[in-house]
């Protein structure tokens, strides 16, 4: 009896001790990283998550700035028409050198003024959010909170919105809108408590390849991480947020935005190429033809090109002015990740700081600090607020004859 006893014990200590040698984290941290992105897509694909998003805004102080340094604002365009009519022989040296130092002072005083407004609504305003992922049943659910908090003032609204990969369908709850807009006069389309559906029309649908592209995804973006110097990724000491998580290890990664740029074209170039290697195999009792498989590639190569420095089909537009700026900036994106006892990514955040002026905002100068938080909880069995069906979805597109 003692001695069955005793190769009980022998059997349990060896299997602790594969055990926990099996839990050992002993990759460098770039693979610690791209194996645990792997990890939530094709293992544990099944969890809530909660986070935030927030901003600052931090304003360029012009005050210990001399004359030279501050740009000069357009006078013409800042005084009144009857001023402006005046010709300039009316005015000798003095007089339109007091006008600019005027007008310098008051733009300095709007600038301050905006500042203040800025920096006070960056504190109160946050978009705190929760959801759920089952990629094994291809359903998502995310529920953002736009949020402003403050003393004796509270606005909030929720957004639910539910993604289902198997009909291609987006379901959002907007009561915190359609309570209100359901009760206007001549509304011709009162939601009620039904949620909105908006759907990739069948005739479309039937020429998507989708199921293919989300096999193709796990690799894409690891080829994406795989474009990243593995020397950018630290192992680090768990900081406060990651200790909140109850992380055992945390990874940083610093990078630019020329980086997350090409990450991006990496990445939807990988996914175009698979496409492209599914259309050559296809067969004629494949469920799509090669040109689908083609049309959905030439669709994410415009999308690549747009990070590239090829061709930007939205070289023109606001959005392309946008990543070209972003291009030639060398400011920093804080990315950490935070891992359990398995390897498996727990938490992330992302810091990064974007000046003013590249979202179009030339005054007052300065720079809009982005602080996001993720967290992951794997429960096996995620819990999910919205569940839509044909009895309580309107479906927009059909109604709007989409």
């Amino acid at each position: 009896m003692q001695l069955k006893f005793t190769k009980m014990i022998l059997v349990m200590a060896v299997a602790g001790l594969v055990s926990a040698c099996g839990q050992k984290i002993e990759k460098s941290p770039d693979k610690m990283v791209r194996s645990g992105i792997q990890r939530i897509m094709t293992e544990d694909n099944q969890f809530n998550f909660s986070g935030s998003y927030q901003t600052e805004f931090i304003i360029q102080n012009n005050e210990n700035k001399s004359s030279s340094e501050i740009t000069e604002p357009t006078i013409a365009s800042e005084v009144s028409a009857p001023e402006a009519s005046v010709s300039e022989e009316e005015y000798d040296d003095d007089d339109t050198s007091e006008l600019t130092e005027y007008h310098r002072k008051q733009m300095d005083l709007y600038n301050k003024s905006i500042g203040k407004f800025l920096g006070q609504f960056g504190k109160s305003f946050s978009v705190p959010f929760t959801g759920a992922v089952d990629m094994k049943k291809g359903v998502m659910e995310v529920i953002p909170e736009v949020r402003y908090e403050d003393k004796n003032v509270l606005i909030s609204f929720k957004f639910p919105t539910y993604l289902d990969f198997n009909n291609l369908s987006l379901y959002l709850d907007g009561s915190a809108i359609t309570h209100l807009s359901d009760t206007m006069p001549d509304n011709e389309m009162v939601i009620g408590d039904k949620y909105m559906q908006f759907t990739v029309p069948q005739d479309k649908a039937q020429h998507l390849p989708v199921a293919d592209l989300l096999k193709s995804l796990p690799k894409s973006v690891d080829n994406g991480y795989a474009s990243i110097d593995p020397s950018a990724f630290k192992k680090v000491d768990v900081d406060a947020f990651g200790k909140t998580l109850e992380a055992k290890y945390q990874v940083n990664l610093n990078t630019d935005y020329a980086s997350s740029l090409k990450y991006n074209t990496v990445f939807l170039q990988s996914l175009s190429n698979a496409l492209k290697e599914t259309a050559a195999k296809a067969d004629k009792n494949n469920k799509y033809k090669p040109e689908d498989y083609t049309l959905l590639a030439n669709i994410i190569e415009a999308l690549a090109s747009i990070y590239s420095n090829n061709d930007n089909v939205l070289a023109d537009t606001p959005m392309g002015a946008y990543l070209e700026q972003l291009k030639n900036k060398s400011n920093l994106i804080v990315n950490n990740f935070y891992f359990d006892s398995k390897g498996r990514i727990i938490g992330v955040r992302v810091k990064t700081d974007l000046p003013m002026a590249i979202t179009g905002m030339e005054e007052p100068k300065g720079t809009i600090r982005i602080d996001y938080k993720l967290r992951m909880d794997y429960t096996g069995s995620p819990k999910f607020t919205m569940q839509p069906t044909p009895q309580n979805s309107i479906n927009i597109g059909a109604r709007l004859g989409w």
